[in-house]
């Protein structure tokens, strides 16, 4: 499964030279995953109402080419792994020519919202789990 999601460069993810900060691509690529979840159903303010959460387990990032001001640019997102507990996601950020300027993974898990205990999806989250098949 992927999405892709344009993004809306600000003057503030840039440093002086007009070049964007590189701990802003976690960012962009936070935006592109929850953009993927909600075009499939589900929203991150509904799952913290029934009582869970998805905190980042790991994310990275490997900088291939900077990302300047005025650039338009794209984060495609990958769901690569459906777990129990967890998801993870594959990440590129292409400007519109489809130029790669870094690519990234980020993993989530599944908690509860009051003790940060880890659950199974399959149990508690049944709609999230369902994504495994699309």
């Amino acid at each position: 499964m992927k999405h892709r999601y344009e993004l809306q460069l600000r003057y503030s993810d840039s440093d002086q030279m007009g070049v964007v900060y590189h701990a802003n691509y976690f960012s962009f690529f936070e935006l592109g995953r929850t953009a993927m979840l909600r075009e499939h159903g589900i929203d991150y303010y509904d799952i913290e109402r029934r009582g869970f959460m998805f905190p980042v387990r790991d994310v990275d990032c490997t900088y291939l080419k900077p990302i300047t001001l005025g650039e338009q640019i794209f984060c495609e997102t990958e769901l690569v792994e459906l777990t129990k507990v967890k998801i993870v996601f594959e990440h590129k950020l292409l400007d519109q020519a489809g130029e790669i300027k870094a690519i990234g993974h980020s993993s989530i898990v599944a908690v509860r919202k009051d003790d940060f205990r880890i659950i199974r999806m399959d149990e508690h989250l049944p709609d999230v789990f369902a994504l495994k098949d699309i």
